[in-house]
């Protein structure tokens, strides 16, 4: 079974729908559990660094290397038509570097969306001791309000997977999105299901070039239903619920289930 997870309210060029929400509080912001894993392999589902209605939708990350040894990390981004761009992180033992606007920082001015991949090569006698931690979120640029995006040590599958809770409706709207880990175009159908399960309105398709990243909206009314993610490929996939009034996000991450 993988984990899957993500966030955030943004506006992208590839669909013209906003992703992640930012909290309005001015005092406190909300921090999920978190059940990430110090691994040589970590995926960000999604990242961002794209002008919104009040400023710059950026990610923020932290990276700490909890090892005795110095770390090259690779960073590759993939786009929404599954160009992949590398960059290296070098991390002293011990230490943690941050940024402020990832995408932007690493990958020289990068703009838009996109998942990410952290990589480390492997430790003496090929074991897999070179192992990293990373932190992610989307912030409103000269805010510190954000939308946590955990880190996924677990590839997807082509597994049927469900994100639950989802509301549309005149004060909510949701946005679908996945990440195709796969080698060939993955055919992503998201099927709206009610609080009953029975599926219901128009089913969102999104149709993803290997190792792309995409998301889009769904338009079906619906109060406390779920997505159910059907990929032809290996996909990690999310659901995030936006408060209309507010733009307070939701992430949802979706999760297989095979009878």
């Amino acid at each position: 079974m993988k984990r899957i997870l993500m966030t955030t309210a943004f506006a992208l060029a590839l669909v013209a729908v906003p992703m992640f929400a930012q909290t309005t509080s001015t005092t406190t912001q909300r921090q999920p559990q978190n059940f990430d894993f110090a691994s040589d392999f970590l995926t960000i589902p999604v990242a961002a660094n794209v002008p919104g209605l009040n400023g710059t939708f950026q990610t923020y990350m932290a990276i700490y290397n909890p090892t005795s040894s110095t770390i090259p990390v690779t960073v590759s981004v993939y786009d929404g038509s599954g160009t992949r761009r590398d960059a290296t992180i070098t991390l002293n033992a011990g230490e943690t570097k941050t940024y402020q606007n990832f995408l932007s920082d690493v990958f020289t001015g990068f703009t838009g969306g996109g998942a990410v991949t952290l990589s480390t090569p492997l430790s003496a006698g090929g074991t897999h001791n070179n192992r990293i931690i990373a932190t992610s979120e989307v912030r409103t640029s000269g805010t510190h309000f954000s939308t946590p995006v955990p880190t996924l040590e677990f590839a997807g599958s082509s597994s049927r997977s469900f994100a639950p809770g989802i509301t549309v409706d005149s004060n909510s709207r949701t946005n679908v999105g996945c990440f195709n880990q796969g080698d060939t175009t993955n055919t992503v159908k998201a099927t709206v299901l009610n609080s009953t399960g029975a599926a219901i309105g128009t089913q969102a398709t999104l149709t993803l070039p290997p190792h792309a990243w995409g998301q889009t909206s769904i338009t079906t009314a619906v109060t406390g239903g779920s997505v159910q993610f059907d990929p032809t490929d290996s996909a990690v996939c999310y659901a995030v619920v936006v408060d209309n009034s507010t733009g307070d996000g939701r992430f949802i991450s979706a999760t297989e289930y095979t009878p």
